[in-house]
């Protein structure tokens, strides 16, 4: 009776581990279905959420945090490689994640991350009519033109991503939106690309209208 007892257990805790993996998987791909409207991304992102167990959070409708991973992300004539959104507490209806059909996702807030590269900065330049190219290394902007190269400057606002520099360098290219959620609100240069900091507003994921 006792090995039987045993067995029992056993299998119990598979079949559950089992089904928190899949239901998990699930509700994965059924947000990232979602994001990929609410966010306004051209692709759908690559969804993680981090809750256990899992299917307690699922059954409640609500996670304790989720991360969206998105690669390619254009705004104008901007591209960001990377962006990578951290989003707290989020709250659904259980019924819609089950059926695909996600009606609303509501957070508490969240930060992320974006990647820009020197080479989609300086595509971005091109763009823009500046014959210039930037050179990214830790702390600094190098602005390289046919006079020579000098110091430049990169900054976020509510605006967008700023490059300035001597001779009337000057360029103000638009960020992503993500669903007008989003507020860059700094950023670190490093060698070859810069990291763009950001702030998630609590509230639901909904496109602007």
């Amino acid at each position: 009776m006792r090995k039987v007892l045993i067995f029992l257990v056993v299998a119990i805790l598979v079949l559950a581990i089992g089904a928190d993996f899949f239901v998990k998987r699930l509700a994965e791909r059924a947000v990232a279905t979602e994001l990929t409207s609410e966010l306004e991304l051209e692709e759908t992102p690559d969804v993680s959420i981090d809750s256990f167990p899992f299917l307690v959070a699922f059954f409640r409708g609500r996670l304790d945090s989720m991360t969206i991973t998105s690669n390619d992300v254009a705004a104008g004539r901007l591209n960001l490689a990377e962006v990578v959104l951290t989003l707290d507490d989020t709250t659904f209806d259980t019924g819609d994640v089950l059926s695909g059909d996600v009606d609303q996702i509501s957070i508490s807030g969240g930060d992320g991350e974006g990647m820009l590269e020197e080479a989609d900065l300086n595509q971005a330049l091109r763009d823009e009519g500046i014959r210039a190219r930037a050179r990214l290394s830790p702390g600094t902007v190098a602005i390289e033109s046919d006079v020579g190269s000098v110091e430049g400057q990169l900054d976020v606002d509510e605006d967008g991503l700023r490059v300035t520099g001597p001779g009337g360098i000057s360029a103000t290219f638009q960020l992503p939106s993500l669903g007008g959620r989003v507020t860059f609100d700094d950023l670190e240069i490093n060698d070859g690309e810069a990291t763009l900091f950001m702030d998630v507003a609590p509230g639901p994921l909904r496109r602007p209208d």
